[in-house]
């Protein structure tokens, strides 16, 4: 039987921007879009990888932290002004917690990478054991800012936030 997709997105509730698809990385309940996160998904998957496969420490070293409105006005998913539209009309108490927790989220990528390019200047990636333990360090600590702020939008979304 195959999917109707108006089942999950019915017509009546699209308005014209959705009609023409611009909105779809915008979460309607909360009015964010979580592809920002994605950027620290990534760094925590190069950091994961990065013992196995040290080509990897290129991308590593050119990641750059950038703010949720600046990740949307370089990017070209549909719906990036949009995002940028549903950003500036969070309640300023959401906003506050949710910019802490990306600060939060900044400074300890920040920290991982610059841990990565020590592991590399220093020649230690060679130790395989001892920079996938700095690396996945790094990637848990990443990884568990990350459930906090998913959290974070989940609460949000549901109108407990």
């Amino acid at each position: 039987m195959p999917l109707d997709v108006q089942l999950i997105e019915p017509k009546q509730r699209q308005g014209p921007e959705d009609a023409r698809g611009s909105n779809r990385i915008v979460n309607p309940a909360l009015g964010l879009a979580s592809d920002y996160l994605n950027l620290f998904h990534e760094l925590a998957m190069l950091l994961e990888q990065l013992p196995q496969m040290p080509e990897l420490i290129e991308g590593l070293l050119a990641w750059k932290p950038v703010s949720c409105r600046e990740h949307f006005e370089k990017s070209v998913l549909s719906g990036s002004g949009s995002a940028i539209e549903a950003y500036e009309r969070l309640s300023p108490s959401f906003r506050r917690h949710f910019e802490s927790a990306l600060e939060e989220l900044d400074v300890v990528a920040v920290a991982s990478v610059a841990a990565a390019r020590r592991l590399f200047k220093d020649g230690r990636m060679d130790d395989l054991a001892r920079s996938a333990a700095t690396c996945e360090r790094a990637a848990h600590k990443m990884r568990v800012l990350l459930a906090r702020a998913t959290r974070l939008i989940d609460r949000a979304s549901l109108g407990s936030g």
